[in-house]
């Protein structure tokens, strides 16, 4: 217990407090940077300079190019992120996003020769290797020819599977508009996240539930359905709570089920979630409680009467 309490103190003590008004310079940053990103070249743009570039992506960012990472049963096992990594090493917000009309999302990064973004499924320090047993990333990202010496590989080719059961070369990186997806019954950003909402880099991203992979969302016992505010179905109801609502009764409500309308999220908050959430970690958060075994009384062991002894 000592040892633990002194680490608390540590950890305290590492804090740094400021003041509201600091608070707000830091938030603004954030925003800038979230905006922004690379594209200011290292140096700070002056506030005329950062309303003209906002003026210069608005139209393009209210209407970004959806992007999803799909299976061949046309199952979108990955919504694409602003940290989601390219076939050549760098993340989507590095890609030339805002490029809706010819959808030429190239990299940016300077002397990348990437053309187009390829999603490849690695998470944190992960890694994904070729049957040649060498990372992705010694493969040229136009010919995926591996680049080490004396390997014959000639094309990037793994065995790795995907949440769906389906290996990763039977999936692609989907670009669409908010068009295309509506008319395929896809979820798209709700009216209060796609008004002005200028962050670049969103991808695919339109709720939080984007960033839990459907197979996750099976194990959950929730349903993919399109629908303004995200694509999860709320957990059935009990039995006793579906007779409340028959006589009448409120049911208790559980967070996530019934909203008129959704809080507004901040959109550094969005742009930091992790991309992938473990599916263990959220059927622990959201399982209910076991009730406690029953004891049954133990029964006594029947004993027989002696029989009499004849002499």
């Amino acid at each position: 217990v000592h040892g633990i309490e002194q680490n608390q103190k540590e950890i305290m003590a590492q804090k740094v407090q400021i003041g509201l008004e600091a608070q707000k310079h830091v938030q603004a940053y954030l925003d800038y940077y979230n905006i922004v990103g690379n594209d200011d070249g290292g140096k700070l743009m002056s506030e005329a300079e950062f309303e003209e570039y906002k003026k210069k992506v608005r139209q393009a960012r209210e209407n970004r190019l959806y992007v999803s990472w799909r299976n061949t049963k046309g199952v979108d096992c990955k919504m694409i992120g602003p940290s989601s990594t390219c076939f050549c090493g760098h993340r989507y917000k590095d890609h030339n996003f805002d490029n809706v009309e010819t959808r030429d999302v190239h990299c940016k990064v300077k002397k990348c020769i990437c053309p187009l973004f390829a999603y490849v499924p690695v998470y944190g320090s992960a890694d994904l290797k070729c049957l040649c047993k060498h990372s992705f990333k010694f493969h040229d990202p136009l010919s995926r020819k591996c680049s080490t010496a004396k390997c014959s590989c000639r094309k990037f080719n793994t065995t790795h599977s995907c949440g769906c059961g389906l290996q990763v070369p039977e999936h692609r990186t989907v670009f669409e508009s908010r068009e295309e997806r509506v008319a395929q019954g896809k979820p798209v950003d709700p009216s209060w996240m796609s008004e002005g909402n200028l962050v670049g880099g969103m991808g695919g991203i339109s709720t939080y539930d984007s960033l839990v992979n459907p197979a996750d969302k099976e194990e959950m016992g929730q349903a993919i359905m399109p629908g303004e505010y995200g694509n999860m179905k709320a957990l059935a109801a009990p039995p006793e709570e579906e007779e409340e609502e028959e006589k009448g009764v409120a049911p208790p409500s559980y967070g996530h089920a019934k909203s008129a309308e959704p809080k507004s999220v901040d959109a550094f908050q969005l742009f930091t979630t992790p991309h992938r959430y473990m599916g263990s970690s959220i059927r622990k958060a959201i399982a209910p409680a076991k009730a406690p075994p029953s004891k049954k009384p133990i029964p006594k062991p029947i004993v027989s009467a002696p029989k009499p002894k004849v002499y």
